[in-house]
């Protein structure tokens, strides 16, 4: 082999043997739970619930009592007149305190479908990294194959039985599979940022994943279906929001007259030396405002709720969930076919050639189909791996959880 070769093989052997000592080695779980903690979007989402539950408390914050003094000294009988006012809401009377439980739990639901949008956030960036990962994998069996067949033939050219010419096209493949191998080190390195910005790594390691195949699809749709039904996060943030929208709707209409003050009034009397005691009330005649603005705009969020919620409804949710389920069942079939039967076929294949070539019966571009179609089987059958994982995610995306918390919540 040229000396060229001999050094940019060693060179690409050396920089991944420092890659993978360099290299931290993440399981899914461990990403999904430091994902949790430390996603942009679930920092955001802490921040904005805290904000939200903050506001949905000050609802029910009820305005001090007014106490007014009146002092006169203008005649030789000074007289003191005292007002205590307490501004009233008819909604102060139990509808404030509803709609702020509501409320909170409408702020919990959302926080809840948030976690799911992160959780999904993270398996994605999770499994393009492994794609790119496997892909160099798959660049590095091709490599082998190339160097495996080039021992047999060099001994074959040095057995007077084989040509130097096929060494050199040998050479070539084996030289353009390390590069391609090689140009995908930045993707990976790429890729390995995403993934841990989304999990707060600040280590600056580059991170490794594993193949995240997880538990195995079920045998139907049915328990995946009415996982969806019940515990969609978005459609249950939906339901909620809805029902804070109908809870404030109700206080807009009961405060429809206005504010209110209501209060007791005492004046010192000093021509009967006493005190004289009365009641007053103060409200705004609902000629021209009655609250419309507030109750049209309370009214309208009932609306975007409902409409949004028609896009989750449970028959949507179940026709959704079984078509993605009969979607990620057959690409995991299509996946574990190649893997299991075509690729073990053309490897038998290959395996013939070299013994072959070594016995001086066939040269490179004899087998030069085998190889290619090896190689190509390989690159569908990583495509086809690639897509039931992707089909997988998508599944997950629409039960709007982890299968295996779907597949969990069936056992018990």
């Amino acid at each position: 082999m040229p000396r060229y070769l001999l050094f940019l093989f060693g060179w690409a052997a050396c920089s991944a043997a420092q890659s993978l000592a360099q290299d931290t080695v993440l399981p899914l779980s461990i990403a999904l739970r430091e994902g949790l903690k430390n996603h942009p979007d679930m920092i955001s989402a802490d921040a904005t619930m805290r904000v939200r539950l903050a506001e949905a408390f000050s609802v029910t914050e009820r305005p001090n009592p007014r106490l007014e003094a009146e002092f006169h000294a203008l005649t030789d009988k000074p007289t003191i007149e005292l007002k205590l006012m307490q501004p009233l809401k008819r909604s102060y009377f139990g509808l404030r305190q509803n709609y702020a439980i509501i409320e909170q739990a409408s702020v919990r639901a959302d926080a809840q479908a948030q976690v799911a949008g992160a959780l999904n956030d993270v398996y994605g960036r999770y499994l393009e990294l492994w794609t790119v990962q496997e892909l160099q994998a798959v660049r590095e069996q091709n490599g082998r194959d190339f160097r495996s067949l080039r021992e047999g033939l060099d001994k074959a050219v040095k057995a007077g039985q084989g040509h130097t010419i096929d060494l050199a096209l040998i050479d070539a493949e084996i030289a353009s599979e390390a590069a391609e191998k090689e140009a995908l080190e930045s993707q990976r390195l790429s890729r390995s940022a995403a993934l841990a910005r989304r999990i707060g790594r600040t280590d600056g390691k580059v991170i490794r994943v594993e193949n995240p195949t997880g538990l195995s699809l079920p045998s139907s749709s049915a328990t995946l279906e009415k996982f969806a039904v019940d515990r969609t996060p978005l459609r249950l943030a939906l339901l909620k929001r809805e029902e804070a929208a109908r809870a404030r709707l109700a206080i807009t209409r009961s405060d429809r007259l206005g504010p209110m003050e209501a209060g007791i009034l005492a004046e010192h009397d000093s021509d009967r030396g006493g005190v004289m005691l009365g009641i007053g009330f103060t409200f705004d005649l609902p000629l021209w405002n009655r609250n419309e603005a507030a109750i049209a705009g309370a009214e309208a969020a009932i609306g975007a709720a409902r409409s949004e919620l028609r896009q989750y409804e449970p028959e949507r949710i179940s026709a959704l969930v079984r078509l993605r389920y009969r979607s990620a069942i057959t690409a995991q079939r299509s996946a574990i076919h190649y893997r299991g039967e075509v690729v073990p076929m053309f490897e038998a294949a290959l395996s013939q050639a070299r013994e072959n070539i070594a016995q001086g019966q066939a040269g490179v571009t004899q087998i030069q189909p085998i190889v290619t179609r090896l190689t190509q089987t390989r690159m569908r059958e990583f495509e086809l791996r690639v897509a039931a994982l992707e089909a997988r995610a998508e599944l997950e995306g629409a039960l709007g959880g982890r299968l295996e918390e779907a597949l969990g919540a069936s056992v018990r």
